[in-house]
C-alpha cells in the first residue's frame, strides 16, 4: 500500500502535467522580437493586457508612463517592460487599425503564442 505522501505526490504530479502551461509565453524573448515590439509602443500610449486563456474576462487598460527592452540574464532571452514591469507580449494588445481593434503584439513581434486571439475579443 502506497503512502499518504506517495499519493499526494503521484495527484500533484499529474494535474502539472495535465494542466495547460499559460505564463510566460512570450515573457522572454529573443532580442529581434524585444526591439520590434517595443517599436510598437509609444510613452502615453494604451495598452490591454488580457490572459484570455488565464480565464480573464476584462481587459486591463494601462497607459504606458515608462517603456524598457533588457536581457533577462538567462540565455540570450530579454523582456518589454511597461511601467516597471515585465510584459508578457501573449498577453499584451495594442491599438490598430484592423477594424478600430487591439491587434495582440505577440502576433506582430513575431513570437508564436498558443490559446490567444489576434485581436482582442
Amino acid at each position: 500500500m502506497k503512502s499518504f505522501k506517495a499519493v499526494i505526490f503521484s495527484v500533484i504530479t499529474t494535474i502539472s502535467v495535465t494542466l495547460p502551461a499559460y505564463a510566460d509565453q512570450c515573457s522572454y524573448i529573443t532580442k529581434e522580437q524585444a526591439l520590434r515590439a517595443v517599436s510598437l509602443l509609444d510613452l502615453k500610449q494604451m495598452v490591454y493586457l488580457f490572459c484570455e486563456p488565464c480565464g480573464e474576462k476584462v481587459p486591463q487598460r494601462i497607459n504606458i508612463n515608462s517603456l524598457a527592452v533588457a536581457t533577462v540574464n538567462y540565455q540570450d532571452f530579454w523582456q518589454v517592460s511597461i511601467n516597471g514591469k515585465g510584459i508578457d507580449l501573449a498577453y499584451t494588445f495594442i491599438e490598430s487599425s484592423l477594424d478600430k481593434k487591439p491587434i495582440n503584439l505577440a502576433a506582430i513581434a513575431g513570437c508564436p503564442a498558443s490559446d490567444v486571439s489576434p485581436v482582442l475579443p
